[in-house]
């Protein structure tokens, strides 16, 4: 080689060496930040998984819903190579289609997920398939033990990635009290991706635990007797509140139809709604109770007075309004008890708007009860200033206004307990680790005194002695409530083809323990309450007498069925 040549030659490894210490400088000093996270990016991965979702109880402890752990694949599609024969070997493990597997890994960002709430077993056949490209993550599932019962009120979880989130119900209402505080994992690969360890990074927190006043065996038949009243009737739907008098605990909350709260999606939306508690109808006469009570408070009947309830009916404002009840001359007592039309508008047409107004409001229509539910209707029930001529007579019969079964179950807890309206209760307390958090605080306030309250229990033990109520009278227990069947407003007015068949009220009398209300939504072969609702409400009043254990007095026996309302 001469010498010039060595020169070059020399020269040109010299400017490579310098090029090389040069490179190394930038990548080891000036670049080491970035491509550190660089390195960090390629085998290191933060994945957020959310702890075990809380449970939900009954009272008496039966399981309604719980989570238990599972696992979650994830593939690097980057690291797979031969995603087809992958997703062909993965679909029979995940019982899946292969094509739609193969479309999924074929498109779309670097990392799929592929399975979620995966049997760890599962998990564990699929990473031995491409150990580099998959990754498991902790997950859990979300499960309902006893099936579709107090689905409506449970309600059910969707996803959000790994994150189970509520949809429907108390799932919904207490999501972020049931989700907990979720958890950081770091994800290690080594050179060649194969992933070498999952790391806890920060450690999560158990959602918490709900428990109900919701008693699973009284719960269980509500439902089964509503669910004989649809097969039965033809109702589109039937609705059951039993709630205790004095301190507003909901033992029963039945919604029928109901559906799976693990596969909600198989049913329509409609099943999905807690109907007693977001569903509003026109109450019928079981509001008359009410009138009644601002009639006595107001001194617009006279002791003793007689009723001319001989027409069949009433006029008001130029319209003829209807009576099912006998012809008579009634007191206030037998015009509830036989839940007389005529006489009800004639004590209506006494008082003043403002003071029917404001009873009715005093009872808690148009209002929300504050169970802490999502949706609670509020019902309606409009001012006086927006009342025509029929209005007070409507009202005083149960129209022109809305309410929930839950809202008349308060209503008649005031009158059983003495005059005081709850705020019902549906969860008793949440409880995590050594915390607990109690339901909502009780409240109440007086809607009348005790004599006005007891006056009218009177006459409501009187509709189910005498009156259009016999059919409810439970065989060893007195029982006090009220019939109403009422047109349902379609398209702006009433017709004879829409009711609610209601029944309302409490037992046993004279210690009341529990308040029943029934309504069963258009029924198609019988629409009378005292032949639909009254049975219903004489069958759940003995199945909640046998749940708390209450004895059966023997002064008190069954009656026959009786009239219309």
């Amino acid at each position: 080689m001469t010498r010039a040549r060595f020169r070059v030659v020399a020269v040109l490894l010299a400017g490579a060496l310098a090029v090389l210490a040069a490179r190394t400088v930038q990548v080891m000093v000036l670049g080491h930040e970035r491509y550190a996270e660089l390195a960090h990016r390629q085998q290191e991965r933060k994945l957020t998984v959310p702890s075990l979702r809380g449970e939900i109880r009954t009272a008496d402890g039966y399981l309604l819903a719980t989570s238990v752990s599972r696992v979650a694949a994830q593939v690097d599609r980057q690291l797979l190579g031969d995603p087809e024969l992958f997703a062909r070997a993965a679909a029979p493990i995940l019982g899946r289609p292969a094509d739609e597997l193969v479309r999924r890994l074929g498109r779309g960002p670097r990392a799929v997920w592929i399975g979620q709430k995966l049997p760890l077993e599962t998990g564990e056949t699929l990473r031995q398939l491409a150990p580099a490209a998959v990754v498991l993550v902790p997950d859990s599932a979300r499960l309902y033990p006893l099936g579709s019962l107090a689905a409506p009120v449970v309600g059910f979880v969707g996803r959000e990635e790994l994150r189970p989130v509520g949809r429907a119900g108390l799932e919904h209402h207490f999501d972020s009290l049931l989700a907990g505080r979720p958890e950081t994992y770091l994800a290690v690969r080594d050179a060649v991706q194969r992933q070498v360890r999952l790391r806890r990074l920060h450690t999560g927190r158990s959602g918490y635990d709900l428990e109900l006043t919701i008693v699973a065996r009284l719960q269980a038949r509500c439902e089964e007797i509503l669910g004989d009243v649809l097969e039965r009737t033809g109702a589109r739907s039937a609705s059951a509140v039993v709630m205790e008098p004095f301190s507003g605990e909901i033992l029963a909350l039945a919604s029928v139809p109901s559906f799976d709260p693990g596969a909600p999606g198989r049913v329509p939306p409609e099943r999905w709604r807690l109907r007693p508690v977001q569903d509003a109808f026109e109450p019928g006469s079981t509001v008359k109770p009410m009138v009644a009570a601002a009639a006595l408070a107001a001194g617009a009947v006279r002791p003793g007075e007689r009723l001319d309830c001989r027409a069949r009916g009433i006029r008001v404002a130029g319209h003829w309004m209807r009576d099912h009840a006998d012809p008579g001359r009634y007191t206030l007592d037998e015009v509830v008890a036989h839940s007389s039309n005529t006489g009800m508008v004639v004590v209506a047409r006494r008082l003043d708007p403002e003071l029917l107004w404001r009873t009715l409001d005093g009872f808690g229509f148009g209002r929300r009860t504050g169970v802490g539910f999502p949706a609670e209707a509020s019902g309606t029930l409009r001012p006086p200033a927006r009342w025509s001529r029929m209005s007070a007579a409507a009202l005083a019969l149960g129209q022109e206004l809305t309410v929930t079964p839950l809202q008349l179950a308060t209503a008649y807890a005031a009158v059983a307990n003495g005059g005081w309206l709850l705020r019902p209760r549906l969860v008793r307390r949440a409880t995590g680790g050594l915390d607990e958090i109690e339901g909502r605080p009780a409240w109440r306030c007086r809607v009348m005194d005790a004599t006005l309250a007891g006056r009218i229990a009177a006459m409501l033990r009187g509709v189910v002695t005498t009156g259009t109520g016999t059919g409810a009278e439970v065989a060893g227990y007195a029982a006090c409530g009220k019939t109403g069947t009422a047109q349902r407003a379609v398209a702006g007015g009433f017709d004879d083809a829409h009711h609610v068949a209601w029944f309302a009220g409490f037992l046993p009398w004279p210690a009341p323990r529990a308040v029943v209300v029934v309504a069963v939504e258009e029924p198609r072969t019988d629409y009378w309450a005292s032949t639909v609702a009254a049975p219903c409400f004489r069958e759940i009043g003995a199945a909640t007498m046998r749940v708390l254990g209450i004895p059966p007095s023997a002064t008190s026996g069954g009656g026959p069925v009786g009239g219309r309302t």
